[in-house]
């Protein structure tokens, strides 16, 4: 079968663009894949207004990938080791407490959402689905959970950082203008790495219930590192 030469190169530039986390210039990538200037120039407008790729830095224009690439890449991602580990967990507790559940995973500066489920008895329509990108890591919880646990990003200017580190999840605020309760907690894997954050929204109430939630979400969190191949102490 006949090569599809525009195809070729469209796929080429993303996994170019994919393989530098700063970004590259139109100038850059032509040179690169020595593909005439006006061709890339006219590909990445395409993929531009697809939302396949955007300005890392408007003023530089150096692209990086889009929130589109993430949505389809998250077709895969429907078969990690991760969702399946965790699926079935939270959506038993997301049934039980009328919470939507997620799976995060974090892609450099970006949080990604890779799995949700909204049970029927929920009383809020989340925004966020499949695909969604996050890179709030100071003020929305699940970043919050991040910044406390993936050594890689960590914050120790996060508030109450000792105190979320030794909780093993983060709660959002009672005072949450967005009347949205939220708690995340990090997932490890047999690296002994945090490879992801589980999430369960629902409106905010008066927290007479938040330590018992805290808790099963928590060893909710625990079973699935284990089931990852974590060897790890929890406590440490």
């Amino acid at each position: 079968m006949k090569e599809n030469r525009s195809v070729s190169r469209i796929l080429a530039i993303l996994e170019l663009i994919a393989k530098h986390d700063e970004g590259l210039t139109l100038g850059q990538i032509y040179r690169i894949l020595e593909i005439p200037k006006a061709t890339v120039y006219d590909f990445l407008q395409t993929l531009y207004k697809a939302d396949a790729i955007y300005y890392k830095d408007p003023r530089l224009k150096n692209y990086v990938i889009g929130s589109k690439m993430f949505a389809i890449g998250s077709v895969y991602t429907k078969n990690s080791n991760m969702i399946e580990a965790s699926q079935f967990e939270l959506k038993e507790f997301g049934d039980k407490y009328g919470r939507t559940t997620f799976v995060t995973k974090r892609i450099n500066d970006k949080i990604v959402y890779v799995f949700k489920y909204q049970p029927t008895n929920s009383k809020i329509v989340t925004p966020q689905e499949i695909g969604s990108v996050s890179r709030d890591f100071e003020v929305n919880p699940i970043g919050q959970c991040y910044a406390v646990f993936d050594h890689v990003i960590q914050n120790k200017n996060i508030p109450g950082f000792e105190e979320l580190k030794k909780a093993r999840h983060v709660f959002s605020s009672l005072d949450d203008n967005s009347h949205i309760c939220t708690i995340a907690a990090p997932v490890w894997n047999f690296e002994n790495r945090v490879c992801g954050v589980i999430v369960a929204s629902d409106l905010l109430t008066d927290g007479s219930r938040r330590a018992d939630i805290a808790k099963e979400f928590v060893q909710i969190a625990e079973r699935i590192s284990r089931r990852l191949g974590y060897m790890g102490n929890f406590n440490v």
